[in-house]
C-alpha cells in the first residue's frame, strides 16, 4: 500500500457530520412526540439516534489527528490548537445557552422538566464537569470534547511518533480506572476515566491509517462499517436505555463500529467517490443544528401541544414541521452567527501567531 495523498477538505467527514446530527435529532424528536402528543407514531428504536453522539466523538478524534499532521512539536502548536478549539466551541455555545436562559425565565418547565435539579450556571457556561447536567442538555458532550482537546494538546508536545501511544495509554488508563472505581467517582474523575475516550481514540487511529496508507478496497470497508454500525444499533434496541447508553457499554460497541464506518467512507472519498450534497449541507451546519435543535423542538413542540388532538393526523403534520424548523433554525444560526464567529476566531489566531 502506498502513502496516501492528503485531501484538505473531506466531503466524507462533512456528510458523516450530517448523518450524526440527524441521528441525534431523531432521538430527541421521539422524546418531543412523547411529551406533547396524545399518540405516538414514531418507533421506539429511534432513541438509538443517540449513537450520533458516538459518531461525533469518533469524527472528532479523526479530525484532531488529520488537521495537525504537519504541526510542529512544541508549546506554540499545542496552545494554538487549544485556542482554535476554544474559539470554535465556546462562543456559539454561549449564545445558545443565553437563549435558553431567556426561555427558562419565561417558561421554566420547558427547559428543566426532565432534570432533578437546576444546573450550575457557572459550570455549564465553562463546560466544567458537574453532577448535574449542564444548562444546555447536549452540553455534556462538549464537556467530553473539551477534555479530549486538552489531552490531545498535551500529546502535541510529544514527537509525532509517540502521539498514538500517548493517546492509547490515556485511553487504557481511563477504561481500567472506570471499571475499577466506577461506583465511587466524582464528576471530575468520571470525566477523566470515562470510557468514551476510546471513541476518540478510534477516530485518531483511523486518521493515522488514512494519512499513512492508500487503500483501494473501499467497498469492503464501507460494507463492513455500515453493517457493524447497524448491528450495533440493533443490539442496542434489545437493551434498555439505562443499560446500554451508559458510557461503558456504548463506548465498547460504538468505538469499533463508528471507527470502521468513518474509515470506510473516508477511503471511499479517497478513491474518487462523491457524497450527497444534502448531507454535506447539513454537515456544514451540524454544530449550529446540534446546539439549537433541542430548543427548537421544545418551543415548536410546546406550540404543538396546544393543538394536539386524539389520532395521528396532527402527528403526521407536526413531525415534519418540527424537523424542518430545526433545520431552518440551524441554518440561520450557522449563517448569521457561526460563520462570522469562525472568521473572527481565525483572525484572532492569525494575529496571535504572527
Amino acid at each position: 500500500m502506498q502513502k496516501n495523498v492528503i485531501i484538505t477538505r473531506l466531503d466524507s467527514i462533512r456528510a458523516l457530520r450530517g448523518i450524526a446530527v440527524l441521528l441525534v435529532l431523531a432521538s430527541h424528536l421521539l422524546i418531543i412526540e412523547r411529551k406533547y402528543s396524545n399518540d405516538q407514531i414514531l418507533p421506539d428504536w429511534l432513541i438509538n439516534g443517540l449513537s450520533g453522539v458516538d459518531l461525533f466523538f469518533v469524527i472528532s478524534g479523526f479530525i484532531m489527528v488529520y488537521v495537525t499532521q504537519n504541526t510542529r512539536v512544541g508549546w506554540q502548536s499545542s496552545w494554538l490548537f487549544l485556542l482554535a478549539r476554544i474559539t470554535r466551541i465556546y462562543p456559539l455555545y454561549w449564545v445558545v445557552s443565553l437563549s435558553l436562559v431567556f426561555v427558562w425565565l419565561i417558561v421554566p418547565h420547558m427547559v428543566f422538566s426532565s432534570t432533578l435539579g437546576q444546573p450550575n450556571f457557572f459550570r455549564s457556561f465553562l463546560l466544567l464537569p458537574d453532577q448535574q447536567p449542564p444548562l444546555l442538555a447536549v452540553g455534556w458532550t462538549l464537556i467530553h470534547e473539551m477534555y479530549f482537546y486538552l489531552i490531545f494538546a498535551l500529546g502535541l508536545l510529544l514527537p509525532r511518533k509517540y502521539l498514538i501511544w500517548f493517546l492509547l495509554l490515556v485511553s487504557v488508563v481511563a477504561v481500567l480506572g472506570y471499571w475499577q472505581y466506577s461506583s465511587r467517582l466524582s464528576a471530575l474523575t468520571s470525566l477523566i476515566l470515562s470510557p468514551l475516550i476510546i471513541e476518540f481514540l478510534g477516530g485518531a487511529m483511523v486518521a493515522f491509517a488514512v494519512i499513512r496508507w492508500k487503500v483501494h478496497f473501499w467497498q469492503i470497508l464501507v460494507f463492513a462499517g455500515v453493517t457493524l454500525f447497524l448491528l450495533t444499533l440493533i443490539y442496542a434496541s434489545y437493551n434498555s436505555i439505562e443499560e446500554f447508553w451508559v458510557h461503558s457499554k456504548r463506548a465498547l460497541f460504538f468505538a469499533p463500529s463508528a471507527s470502521l464506518l468513518v474509515y470506510g467512507l473516508v477511503v471511499m472519498e479517497q478513491n474518487g467517490k462523491s457524497f450527497s450534497t444534502a448531507l454535506i449541507w447539513i454537515g456544514d451546519q451540524s454544530y449550529s443544528l446540534y446546539l439549537t435543535h433541542v430548543l427548537t423542538l421544545s418551543v415548536v413542540g410546546w406550540i404543538w401541544g396546544w393543538f394536539a388532538v386524539p389520532g395521528y393526523w396532527d402527528n403526521i403534520i407536526a413531525l415534519p414541521i418540527l424537523v424542518i424548523s430545526s433545520l431552518i433554525v440551524g441554518q440561520i444560526t450557522y449563517v448569521l452567527l457561526e460563520r462570522p464567529m469562525l472568521r473572527g476566531a481565525y483572525w484572532l489566531r492569525h494575529k496571535l501567531d504572527s
